[in-house]
């Protein structure tokens, strides 16, 4: 930009460009006059900024704000965010949402600045080998089954683009957060700003539920939205693992006192989802983590308590209430909800459909724009959401039905790729802060596949962001450590693997 209004007509030819707007609007829509200005020097501003203070922005605005798609509060309330979660993530008639906007123009800019070679950003970590492949096939498969599904099998497009559009922005915000994220150094930031965002949704949720809902008698099914679930899970795997790594006294009062606010969150929010992908991460980290003296001292007491086990859940099983509650949550995801009703679930129905939806064909699958089958005819929900035979709440068997085998793989190969990746670093790394960033990283993407299995994951906005910033992370941890070897080397100003000079803080 800089270089740009360096050339005298190039500048004098804005300058006159702006004037003429302003004094067009001064006689048009005076109230207004003064936008145009207002609008330049903000976008000037913009274009002087590091790319690293504007991605971290975008990052932490989003994941704070109200997921609007999702309906929070389930729409008995709008709080202070709405306004900007509405301006962010929704789709105006005539454009995209303003993520897209922003994500498509930070790349830009850092795009025209390596093209100027400019100093403003520095050097960044080169992307692996297996994570370019993974991000080119990710929309080589999604333009495939629109080709297949919209253009061949005759699908409906304005379905189609809602149904892939979260997946395709996934590529572009990996290459701008690894253009943004310094490597390990920056974890700590990370951190931060994704605890931030979990304590503001948890209030915001408490205060729904105690200070709006319950006080008018009104019954709701979630607090915040269902995708927080993954947020709240990557906050409490910040402080989880940042002490399990380096168990000091300061770590585990932190943990205690950041963890009992995210599980009020949780406990508001309500979603059973929550607390299985908790325990799924607990486990996945658990079984790659060496032998330390907190695992096994966890696995001592687990012993200890596991005759008592099969007791507590009998009994549980029959009074699911109280220290008993975590039976109930077990119960009902076993049994369903409406089983003692002597009905089938509501969820058991949708995925039989689905799956016989893959089963007609399961190599390439249906592609996109189609409804799946209806062998089981489910209840009419189209006054609430009128397309819901398009998106079965499991997004793994939508995957499968929609893409079949093949689609499927190509859709699903950067977790795989990101889960290989975090492990290799993990074993690799030394200092407990990058270990705990590997963890944490692993605990996102084991949340990210129980979101997809339990609830429609990969349309979900909050949930793709997470993934991506794990993915970026994943990636950035191996290259650091040397897990997989690179043709470029890592930024100069980064320390190198085992420094004690390295300037990496905590997670949090």
């Amino acid at each position: 930009m800089e270089a740009l209004l360096s050339r005298t007509p190039v500048f004098l030819t804005l300058v006159g460009i702006l004037v003429m707007a302003t004094l067009g609007l001064l006689i048009v829509a005076p109230e207004v006059a003064l936008l145009p200005v207002v609008l330049t020097a903000v976008l000037w501003w913009v274009c002087r900024q590091p790319l690293r203070t504007l991605t971290f922005a975008l990052f932490a605005v989003a994941v704070t704000v109200d997921l609007v798609p999702e309906v929070p509060y389930d729409g008995e309330w709008k709080s202070p965010l709405y306004f900007l979660g509405r301006l962010l993530f929704i789709k105006p008639s005539w454009s995209f949402p303003l993520l897209d906007i922003a994500i498509l123009g930070l790349l830009g800019l850092m795009v025209y600045r390596r093209a100027n070679r400019s100093t403003i950003d520095p050097p960044s970590f080169p992307l692996t080998k297996p994570v370019i492949i993974a991000l080119l096939v990710l929309p080589a498969t999604i333009l495939w089954l629109q080709v297949w599904g919209v253009f061949i099998n005759g699908g409906d497009p304005r379905v189609a683009r809602s149904q892939w559009h979260q997946m395709m922005a996934l590529p572009f915000m990996v290459m701008l957060f690894n253009a943004a994220v310094r490597g390990p150094e920056d974890f700590r930031t990370l951190g931060r700003i994704i605890i931030v965002g979990c304590f503001t949704k948890a209030v915001l949720g408490a205060w729904f539920v105690v200070g709006i809902a319950r006080p008018r008698g009104y019954y709701f099914e979630y607090a915040t939205t269902h995708s927080d679930t993954v947020l709240y899970v990557t906050g409490l795997a910040c402080v989880i693992w940042s002490w399990a790594e380096k168990p000091i006294r300061k770590h585990f009062w932190r943990m205690v006192l950041v963890a009992a606010i995210i599980l009020m969150g949780m406990h508001y929010n309500d979603r059973r989802l929550a607390y299985v992908s908790l325990n799924l991460g607990l486990v996945a980290c658990a079984i790659i983590s060496p032998w330390t003296g907190v695992k096994r001292q966890a696995t001592r007491v687990a012993l200890i308590l596991l005759p008592l086990f099969p007791l507590y859940l009998s009994v549980g099983w029959q009074n699911p209430t109280g220290i008993f509650g975590p039976v109930g949550i077990f119960k009902s995801l076993v049994e369903g909800e409406n089983l003692a009703k002597g009905q089938m679930d509501y969820r058991d129905m949708e995925n039989i459909n689905v799956v016989h939806t893959w089963e007609r064909n399961p190599i390439l699958g249906t592609g996109w724009g189609h409804p799946f089958d209806e062998v089981l005819k489910l209840p009419d929900i189209s006054h609430a959401f009128a397309d819901y035979l398009y998106f079965p709440h499991n997004s793994v068997l939508s995957m499968l039905a929609f893409g079949g085998v093949l689609g499927f793989s190509g859709l699903w190969m950067w977790i795989s790729v990101g889960v290989f990746l975090t492990v290799r670093a993990y074993h690799r790394a030394h200092e407990p802060e990058y270990r705990a960033g590997g963890l944490v990283a692993l605990s996102v993407l084991v949340a990210y596949i129980n979101q997809c299995f339990g609830d429609m994951g990969n349309i979900s906005w909050l949930a793709t962001l997470l993934a991506a910033m794990a993915l970026t992370c994943a990636n950035q941890l191996a290259v650091y450590t040397g897990a997989w070897p690179t043709t470029q080397p890592p930024r100069q100003e980064v320390s190198a693997p085992g420094n004690p000079g390295s300037p990496v803080g905590n997670l949090v």
